[in-house]
């Protein structure tokens, strides 16, 4: 009682324009108690909940606070800034059924500027005698660091949630800075260039593993990682006369490609995402929303209007 009448009189004496109750989610369905406690001390603007990565208590909370009549603006999913997010029903609802928030997804992904970077190397790799190598795989990686919390991107994509398992996002991120690391050991020449300088050159494997402080077999783990690469790559040379906008492509046409971009990941990669059904799925999904809308430059400016990298030297 004396808490409440303490920040009754703070209330008075500040005239906030809004009050917001941050509240653990951890407590579930008992935040019921304490949320009406604090709407009957005080008008309560909004609320924010925090915590809701750590246990399966949140939904409850949220039905709980709900009761109240006060909005949920934000959530926490983690400690860190980036997994301060706003509320929404829908993405909320979908991620807790497994079924992603490509919405959050795309916005992220215009939001991190990784669209114009995607359209060059879609440009570079259908042009004539444009050939994918391990420069463009560092800048997919640098991209893939950009974007933050790889659990929340994860997340964000259906039957992806629980890809990485628990402790799995700090390994996979200390592996892809590893094969950065890798390929900061690689001359201008190997990096402008694919597997052939490294089939035909041997020792230059010797060369890059001492210079960058690994083992040979983590340089060897970087070129098969550069192979599923490449045979992707390749698939979108093969689609290049679309590029990637699916919106222009007939039904069998974007069936076919969708096989053929499937066909080109490493089958235990497939799996995880649910097989090719699953995989197929997302792809229709993301082309709804207009997320597969990745043609050329010179392809999007022939397209009517509808509606209203790094460099190393």
């Amino acid at each position: 009682d004396a808490l409440f009448e303490e920040m009754q009189m703070v209330h008075k004496a500040v005239t906030p324009d809004e009050v917001i109750f941050v509240m653990d989610s951890s407590m579930g369905q008992a935040a019921k108690l304490q949320a009406t406690a604090f709407q009957a001390a005080v008008d309560v603007g909004s609320i924010i909940i925090t915590k809701l990565d750590g246990h399966a208590k949140g939904g409850g909370a949220l039905s709980a606070v709900a009761a109240t009549g006060s909005p949920i603006t934000f959530i926490g999913t983690g400690e860190h800034i980036d997994q301060f997010e706003r509320f929404e029903t829908k993405a909320f609802v979908d991620q807790l059924l497994g079924m992603g928030n490509l919405q959050g997804l795309k916005e992220i992904i215009e939001d991190k500027s990784v669209m114009e970077s995607q359209e060059k190397l879609v440009q570079k790799i259908t042009s004539k005698g444009g050939e994918f190598t391990f420069r463009d795989m560092y800048d997919q990686f640098q991209t893939l660091m950009n974007l933050g919390s790889f659990g929340k991107v994860m997340s964000m994509i259906p039957g992806f949630k629980n890809l990485m398992g628990e402790g799995r996002e700090e390994q996979s991120q200390m592996r892809i800075k590893r094969f950065m690391t890798v390929m900061d050991s690689m001359t201008n020449q190997e990096l402008d260039s694919d597997l052939k300088i490294f089939n035909t050159q041997p020792e230059r494997l010797y060369r890059i593993a001492v210079g960058s402080g690994v083992d040979q077999r983590v340089v060897w783990e970087v070129l098969e990682t550069f192979k599923q690469f490449k045979r992707v790559a390749d698939q979108l040379k093969i689609m290049g006369r679309s590029g990637l906008d699916f919106s222009r492509m007939h039904a069998g046409e974007k069936e076919r490609n969708i096989q053929n971009l499937a066909g080109a990941m490493s089958p235990q990669i497939l799996q995880r995402m649910g097989g090719m059904q699953n995989f197929a799925n997302l792809i229709k999904q993301m082309d709804s929303m207009g997320g597969m809308n990745m043609g050329t430059p010179a392809q999007k400016k022939s397209r009517p209007k509808r509606g209203g990298g790094r460099k190393r030297g």
